[in-house]
């Protein structure tokens, strides 16, 4: 009993046959046997990944241990040779810090936290290994999503106090914000208090220019506290505070001024010099 072709375990892994004898007398006689024939499975199939790229988005505030993505392979092999292993492919240090892959099941899970604004993306390779040492590959593309995680911050490139008064629409402080934040959790509005003779104005991008409204008094007030208030668009909104202390120098703008126009004063004579008389 010899093959006439290839056998295929995982396409028809049992034959089953009869052999028939006949003997050459007359009538003849037969005699038959049943032949079962068990097809042993080798390692001729690598593992195949069910998707050749997985594609997911996690927030960025996901915690340690968050259930990224599970991959799945099978292997139509049998027993050792269908048993199947996960691990990363040649992962870079960050990568391997960052996901870990259940051997057994596929989950890939944080190790630790992600951070939009140090990474955004991640292309990983996973590699499924079935007993024999045959290998399949798939990969892992891991977007991820901004939070609003960052305040706006406020850097101030100049700062001019004291200014002097009686002198309109001076440069007070020119400033930039900036929010490393994306979309509209990186956009920003600026403002100072309402009640005061400053004007908040838009300079080239993110810069912003703080003047004086009018002419101010320091007869009237010497010192002023501005805050700076700084609030993006995100969800919920995030805002940073500055506060600068701007003072009023003296211009010589007041001339003396008697506490009365007209004096009387009575002095008896014969008095010596240099008498204090009023």
């Amino acid at each position: 009993l010899v093959l006439d072709k290839e056998l295929d375990r995982e396409e028809e892994p049992q034959l089953r046959l009869t052999l028939t004898a006949l003997d050459g007398g007359s009538p003849p006689r037969s005699g038959t046997a049943q032949v079962h024939i068990e097809v042993v499975d080798i390692n001729d199939n690598a593992p195949e990944f069910e998707q050749p790229i997985y594609k997911v988005r996690i927030p960025e505030n996901s915690s340690l241990g968050s259930l990224v993505a599970t991959v799945s392979a099978r292997d139509l092999d049998s027993g050792a040779n269908g048993k199947i292993s996960y691990s990363l492919f040649q992962p870079s240090e960050d990568i391997s810090k960052t996901l870990e892959v259940n051997a057994m099941t596929g989950e890939i899970r944080l190790r630790k936290q992600v951070d939009f604004e140090a990474v955004t993306s991640y292309e990983v390779h996973i590699k499924a290994t079935d007993g024999g040492g045959l290998s399949g590959k798939c990969t892992l593309l891991l977007q991820v999503v901004d939070v609003n995680d960052n305040p706006p911050q406020v850097t101030m490139s100049a700062l001019t106090s004291p200014i002097p008064e009686n002198s309109p629409e001076i440069v007070v402080a020119v400033f930039s914000v900036s929010d490393p934040d994306s979309g509209n959790n990186g956009k920003t509005i600026s403002s100072i208090q309402e009640d005061l003779p400053f004007l908040l104005k838009p300079s080239v991008k993110n810069f912003y220019t703080l003047v004086t409204e009018r002419a101010l008094d320091r007869e009237a007030r010497a010192e002023y506290n501005i805050t700076l208030t700084v609030t993006d668009m995100g969800t919920p909104r995030l805002k940073t505070e500055h506060n600068i202390t701007v003072q009023i120098s003296d211009v010589n703008d007041n001339a003396p001024a008697f506490t009365q126009t007209f004096y009387t004063l009575f002095v008896r004579e014969n008095n010596s010099p240099a008498l204090h008389i009023g």
